[in-house]
């Protein structure tokens, strides 16, 4: 395996991590349990969830 498929498979885990956590925030997780679950802090998840506009229009 080389140094780039290496990374790519790394990009590409780490985006399924990130839609999991979306998931489950979705499902009502707190930024917290999220925390708890991955082994990071709850700044971390905060930092890696996406920011959305609540704006409408």
């Amino acid at each position: 395996m080389t140094n780039e498929q290496a990374n790519q498979i790394l990009k590409e885990l780490e985006m399924l991590r990130k839609l999991k956590m979306i998931e489950l925030f979705d499902k009502g997780y707190s930024q917290a349990q999220l925390a708890e679950a991955l082994g990071v802090s709850q700044p971390t998840i905060s930092r890696m969830m996406p920011k959305v506009s609540t704006k409408k229009g």
